[in-house]
Protein backbone atom coordinates (compact mmCIF):
# COMPACT_ATOMS: atom_id res chain seq x y z
CA UNK A 1 0.00 0.00 0.00
CA UNK A 2 1.59 3.50 -1.18
CA UNK A 3 1.75 5.92 1.84
CA UNK A 4 -0.61 8.50 0.94
CA UNK A 5 -3.41 5.91 -0.06
CA UNK A 6 -2.20 4.17 3.97
CA UNK A 7 -3.13 7.51 5.30
CA UNK A 8 -6.09 8.37 4.05
CA UNK A 9 -7.49 4.52 5.31
CA UNK A 10 -9.72 4.93 7.69
CA UNK A 11 -10.04 2.24 10.68
CA UNK A 12 -11.85 -0.46 10.35
CA UNK A 13 -15.08 -0.03 12.79
CA UNK A 14 -16.40 -3.34 14.18
CA UNK A 15 -13.53 -5.77 12.82
CA UNK A 16 -11.75 -7.86 14.97
CA UNK A 17 -7.99 -7.17 15.82
CA UNK A 18 -7.47 -11.07 14.36
CA UNK A 19 -9.30 -10.03 11.00
CA UNK A 20 -7.17 -6.70 10.75
CA UNK A 21 -3.98 -8.70 11.12
CA UNK A 22 -5.25 -11.50 8.40
CA UNK A 23 -5.77 -8.62 6.10
CA UNK A 24 -2.62 -7.57 6.80
CA UNK A 25 -0.60 -10.78 6.78
CA UNK A 26 -2.51 -11.39 3.07
CA UNK A 27 -1.05 -8.02 1.47
CA UNK A 28 2.75 -8.65 2.52
CA UNK A 29 2.39 -11.86 0.71
CA UNK A 30 4.60 -11.55 -2.62
CA UNK A 31 2.06 -13.35 -4.83
CA UNK A 32 -0.81 -10.80 -3.25
CA UNK A 33 -0.79 -8.76 -6.11
CA UNK A 34 -1.81 -11.89 -8.87
CA UNK A 35 -4.29 -13.29 -6.12
CA UNK A 36 -5.92 -9.60 -6.29
CA UNK A 37 -5.88 -9.63 -9.90
CA UNK A 38 -7.31 -13.20 -10.12
CA UNK A 39 -10.54 -12.18 -7.42
CA UNK A 40 -11.31 -9.51 -9.36
CA UNK A 41 -11.18 -11.21 -12.63
CA UNK A 42 -13.08 -14.17 -11.56
CA UNK A 43 -15.51 -12.24 -9.61
CA UNK A 44 -16.39 -9.86 -12.99
CA UNK A 45 -16.46 -13.11 -14.91
CA UNK A 46 -19.16 -14.84 -12.82
CA UNK A 47 -21.44 -11.54 -12.94
CA UNK A 48 -20.07 -11.12 -16.69
CA UNK A 49 -23.56 -11.64 -19.19
CA UNK A 50 -25.72 -12.63 -16.01
CA UNK A 51 -28.34 -10.04 -16.21
CA UNK A 52 -29.76 -11.18 -12.92
CA UNK A 53 -26.79 -10.06 -10.97
CA UNK A 54 -26.27 -6.89 -12.32
CA UNK A 55 -29.44 -5.88 -12.78
CA UNK A 56 -31.04 -7.50 -9.13
CA UNK A 57 -28.08 -7.81 -6.85
CA UNK A 58 -25.00 -5.93 -7.77
CA UNK A 59 -25.44 -2.66 -5.65
CA UNK A 60 -24.49 -2.66 -2.45
CA UNK A 61 -28.26 -2.53 -0.40
CA UNK A 62 -29.14 -5.39 -2.38
CA UNK A 63 -26.00 -7.71 -2.23
CA UNK A 64 -26.62 -7.95 1.37
CA UNK A 65 -31.19 -8.06 1.01
CA UNK A 66 -29.36 -11.23 -0.69
CA UNK A 67 -27.50 -12.23 1.92
CA UNK A 68 -30.73 -12.27 4.37
CA UNK A 69 -32.85 -13.79 1.86
CA UNK A 70 -30.61 -16.53 2.30
CA UNK A 71 -30.47 -16.17 6.13
CA UNK A 72 -33.95 -16.27 6.29
CA UNK A 73 -34.85 -19.13 3.66
CA UNK A 74 -32.37 -21.67 6.12
CA UNK A 75 -34.32 -21.00 9.31
CA UNK A 76 -35.77 -24.36 10.15
CA UNK A 77 -39.27 -25.02 9.60
CA UNK A 78 -40.90 -23.99 12.88
CA UNK A 79 -39.20 -21.00 12.49
CA UNK A 80 -41.34 -18.02 10.66
CA UNK A 81 -38.44 -17.75 7.52
CA UNK A 82 -38.70 -15.63 5.28
CA UNK A 83 -41.50 -13.74 4.45
CA UNK A 84 -42.11 -10.56 2.52
CA UNK A 85 -42.91 -8.55 6.14
CA UNK A 86 -39.54 -9.77 7.63
CA UNK A 87 -37.28 -9.19 5.00
CA UNK A 88 -38.99 -5.67 4.94
CA UNK A 89 -38.60 -5.22 8.61
CA UNK A 90 -34.53 -6.81 8.58
CA UNK A 91 -33.87 -4.05 5.66
CA UNK A 92 -34.93 -1.61 7.39
CA UNK A 93 -33.30 -2.64 10.80
CA UNK A 94 -30.24 -2.42 8.57
CA UNK A 95 -30.93 0.79 6.90
CA UNK A 96 -30.55 -0.89 3.13
CA UNK A 97 -33.86 0.50 1.46
CA UNK A 98 -37.36 1.23 2.02
CA UNK A 99 -40.22 -1.15 2.25
CA UNK A 100 -41.53 -0.78 -0.89
CA UNK A 101 -37.96 -1.42 -3.05
CA UNK A 102 -38.28 -4.67 -0.90
CA UNK A 103 -41.60 -5.92 -2.54
CA UNK A 104 -40.57 -5.00 -5.57
CA UNK A 105 -37.03 -6.92 -5.63
CA UNK A 106 -38.70 -9.68 -4.10
CA UNK A 107 -41.62 -9.60 -6.88
CA UNK A 108 -39.03 -9.81 -9.61
CA UNK A 109 -37.22 -12.42 -7.70
CA UNK A 110 -40.50 -13.82 -8.05
CA UNK A 111 -41.16 -13.36 -11.76
CA UNK A 112 -37.16 -14.63 -12.52
CA UNK A 113 -37.59 -17.64 -11.05
CA UNK A 114 -35.36 -17.14 -7.59
CA UNK A 115 -37.81 -17.12 -5.33
CA UNK A 116 -40.75 -19.29 -4.62
CA UNK A 117 -43.90 -19.94 -2.42
CA UNK A 118 -43.06 -22.61 0.00
CA UNK A 119 -45.53 -24.78 2.17
CA UNK A 120 -45.85 -23.28 5.56
CA UNK A 121 -48.10 -25.01 8.41
CA UNK A 122 -49.05 -21.55 9.59
CA UNK A 123 -51.44 -20.37 6.49
CA UNK A 124 -51.65 -16.99 8.28
CA UNK A 125 -47.61 -16.51 6.84
CA UNK A 126 -46.86 -16.46 3.07
CA UNK A 127 -43.33 -18.44 3.34
CA UNK A 128 -41.01 -18.06 0.62
CA UNK A 129 -38.37 -20.31 -0.61
CA UNK A 130 -35.04 -19.41 -2.13
CA UNK A 131 -34.73 -21.61 -5.45
CA UNK A 132 -31.53 -23.49 -6.43
CA UNK A 133 -31.26 -20.99 -9.41
CA UNK A 134 -30.52 -18.78 -6.56
CA UNK A 135 -28.53 -20.41 -4.67
CA UNK A 136 -26.17 -21.28 -7.59
CA UNK A 137 -25.59 -17.70 -8.14
CA UNK A 138 -24.64 -17.10 -4.61
CA UNK A 139 -22.39 -20.26 -4.93
CA UNK A 140 -20.78 -19.20 -8.28
CA UNK A 141 -19.86 -15.73 -6.98
CA UNK A 142 -18.53 -17.90 -4.05
CA UNK A 143 -16.32 -20.19 -5.43
CA UNK A 144 -14.53 -17.75 -7.08
CA UNK A 145 -12.88 -16.12 -4.04
CA UNK A 146 -12.90 -19.03 -2.48
CA UNK A 147 -10.69 -20.24 -5.60
CA UNK A 148 -8.81 -17.24 -5.72
CA UNK A 149 -7.66 -17.85 -2.08
CA UNK A 150 -6.25 -21.01 -2.31
CA UNK A 151 -2.89 -20.51 -2.95
CA UNK A 152 -2.61 -18.32 0.36
CA UNK A 153 -5.41 -19.36 2.85
CA UNK A 154 -6.23 -23.04 3.58
CA UNK A 155 -10.05 -22.06 3.84
CA UNK A 156 -10.22 -21.86 -0.14
CA UNK A 157 -9.69 -25.48 -0.50
CA UNK A 158 -12.24 -26.37 2.91
CA UNK A 159 -15.03 -24.12 1.49
CA UNK A 160 -15.48 -25.33 -1.75
CA UNK A 161 -15.23 -29.09 -0.54
CA UNK A 162 -18.31 -28.12 1.53
CA UNK A 163 -20.43 -25.85 -0.76
CA UNK A 164 -23.09 -28.81 -1.34
CA UNK A 165 -23.66 -29.36 2.33
CA UNK A 166 -26.87 -27.55 2.84
CA UNK A 167 -25.51 -27.35 6.73
CA UNK A 168 -21.96 -26.04 5.63
CA UNK A 169 -24.29 -23.12 3.25
CA UNK A 170 -26.61 -21.92 5.83
CA UNK A 171 -24.10 -21.30 8.65
CA UNK A 172 -21.43 -19.98 5.97
CA UNK A 173 -24.22 -17.12 5.24
CA UNK A 174 -25.43 -16.29 8.29
CA UNK A 175 -21.53 -16.21 9.44
CA UNK A 176 -21.06 -13.70 6.46
CA UNK A 177 -24.13 -11.74 7.12
CA UNK A 178 -22.65 -11.15 11.00
CA UNK A 179 -20.89 -8.43 10.58
CA UNK A 180 -23.09 -6.11 8.41
CA UNK A 181 -25.87 -7.02 11.47
CA UNK A 182 -22.99 -5.51 13.75
CA UNK A 183 -23.42 -2.09 11.57
CA UNK A 184 -20.02 -2.99 9.09
CA UNK A 185 -20.29 -1.27 5.95
CA UNK A 186 -17.80 -1.44 3.05
CA UNK A 187 -17.77 2.08 2.27
CA UNK A 188 -16.83 2.77 6.32
CA UNK A 189 -13.19 0.94 5.19
CA UNK A 190 -12.95 1.73 1.63
CA UNK A 191 -15.06 5.25 1.04
CA UNK A 192 -13.56 5.45 -2.82
CA UNK A 193 -15.60 2.38 -3.54
CA UNK A 194 -19.00 3.96 -2.99
CA UNK A 195 -18.53 5.83 -6.61
CA UNK A 196 -19.15 2.34 -7.60
CA UNK A 197 -20.98 -0.02 -5.12
CA UNK A 198 -23.90 2.56 -4.85
CA UNK A 199 -24.75 1.96 -8.49
CA UNK A 200 -26.04 -1.29 -10.65
CA UNK A 201 -23.15 -3.06 -12.09
CA UNK A 202 -21.24 -0.40 -10.03
CA UNK A 203 -18.21 -2.81 -8.93
CA UNK A 204 -18.22 -5.12 -11.66
CA UNK A 205 -17.35 -1.81 -13.79
CA UNK A 206 -14.53 -0.93 -10.95
CA UNK A 207 -13.20 -4.54 -11.12
CA UNK A 208 -12.88 -4.07 -15.00
CA UNK A 209 -10.67 -1.07 -14.91
CA UNK A 210 -8.99 -2.34 -12.49
CA UNK A 211 -7.74 -5.71 -15.00
CA UNK A 212 -7.89 -2.98 -17.86
CA UNK A 213 -4.78 -0.59 -15.89
CA UNK A 214 -2.97 -4.11 -15.66
CA UNK A 215 -3.32 -5.07 -19.59
CA UNK A 216 -2.98 -1.32 -20.25
CA UNK A 217 -6.02 -1.60 -22.31
CA UNK A 218 -8.37 1.30 -22.08
CA UNK A 219 -12.09 0.55 -21.77
CA UNK A 220 -14.49 2.79 -23.65
CA UNK A 221 -18.32 3.37 -22.43
CA UNK A 222 -19.77 1.56 -25.03
CA UNK A 223 -17.77 -1.86 -24.01
CA UNK A 224 -18.33 -1.49 -20.24
CA UNK A 225 -22.11 -1.01 -21.15
CA UNK A 226 -22.42 -3.90 -23.51
CA UNK A 227 -20.28 -6.20 -20.73
CA UNK A 228 -22.72 -5.73 -17.83
CA UNK A 229 -25.83 -5.03 -19.67
CA UNK A 230 -26.52 -1.57 -18.50
CA UNK A 231 -27.23 1.91 -20.36
CA UNK A 232 -24.27 3.89 -21.39
CA UNK A 233 -25.53 6.89 -20.08
CA UNK A 234 -25.29 5.29 -16.43
CA UNK A 235 -21.58 3.76 -17.40
CA UNK A 236 -20.43 7.50 -18.35
CA UNK A 237 -22.19 8.86 -15.29
CA UNK A 238 -20.16 6.65 -12.97
CA UNK A 239 -17.04 7.17 -14.86
CA UNK A 240 -17.85 11.26 -14.58
CA UNK A 241 -18.07 11.05 -11.06
CA UNK A 242 -14.73 8.29 -10.59
CA UNK A 243 -12.77 10.89 -12.76
CA UNK A 244 -14.33 13.77 -10.37
CA UNK A 245 -12.73 12.00 -7.42
CA UNK A 246 -9.72 10.90 -8.69
CA UNK A 247 -10.16 7.13 -9.43
CA UNK A 248 -9.96 7.00 -13.19
CA UNK A 249 -8.57 8.63 -16.05
CA UNK A 250 -9.22 9.04 -19.69
CA UNK A 251 -6.95 7.19 -21.97
CA UNK A 252 -6.48 6.58 -25.63
CA UNK A 253 -8.35 3.36 -26.52
CA UNK A 254 -8.53 1.30 -29.70
CA UNK A 255 -9.23 2.82 -33.14
CA UNK A 256 -12.20 4.40 -33.65
CA UNK A 257 -13.70 3.89 -30.52
CA UNK A 258 -13.38 6.76 -29.05
CA UNK A 259 -11.86 7.31 -25.31
CA UNK A 260 -11.45 4.65 -22.82
CA UNK A 261 -11.04 4.85 -18.90
CA UNK A 262 -8.20 3.65 -16.99
CA UNK A 263 -7.59 3.25 -12.64
CA UNK A 264 -5.99 5.76 -11.15
CA UNK A 265 -3.49 4.30 -8.17
CA UNK A 266 -6.31 5.37 -5.79
CA UNK A 267 -8.94 2.48 -8.05
CA UNK A 268 -6.02 0.38 -7.98
CA UNK A 269 -5.32 0.71 -3.88
CA UNK A 270 -9.44 0.43 -3.45
CA UNK A 271 -9.74 -2.84 -5.17
CA UNK A 272 -6.70 -4.25 -3.43
CA UNK A 273 -8.40 -3.46 -0.18
CA UNK A 274 -11.29 -4.93 -1.28
CA UNK A 275 -10.40 -8.27 -2.03
CA UNK A 276 -7.93 -8.38 0.91
CA UNK A 277 -11.60 -7.70 2.84
CA UNK A 278 -13.43 -10.40 1.23
CA UNK A 279 -10.66 -13.18 0.89
CA UNK A 280 -10.03 -13.17 4.72
CA UNK A 281 -13.93 -12.17 5.52
CA UNK A 282 -14.84 -15.57 3.33
CA UNK A 283 -11.78 -17.53 5.03
CA UNK A 284 -13.51 -16.60 8.72
CA UNK A 285 -16.85 -17.56 7.64
CA UNK A 286 -15.59 -20.66 6.63
CA UNK A 287 -13.59 -21.02 9.77
CA UNK A 288 -16.90 -20.51 11.88
CA UNK A 289 -19.00 -22.34 9.23
CA UNK A 290 -16.70 -25.41 10.27
CA UNK A 291 -17.28 -25.08 13.66
CA UNK A 292 -21.08 -24.65 13.60
CA UNK A 293 -21.09 -28.06 11.84
CA UNK A 294 -19.09 -29.94 13.33
CA UNK A 295 -20.03 -32.87 15.73
CA UNK A 296 -19.81 -32.07 19.40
Amino acid sequence: MGSAAAAAMPAAPNVSAAEIAARAALRARRDFPQIARRTALDLARSYQGNLLLTRLLNDRARIILALLMLDLHFEPAEAPGLTVGRLKAEAAALGLCSPGRVAAILAAARLLGLVAPAPDTDRRRRRLAVTPRLLDIHKERWRAILRAMRPALPEGEIGLAHLDDERFVAAFVAALLRPFRAGWRIGQEIPWLRVFADRDGGLMIAFALYEATHTRTPLPVSHLARTFRVSRSHVADILAKAAEAGLVRRADAAAGSGPGFLAEPLLTEAINAFTAIALVRQAFAVREAMAAIRPA
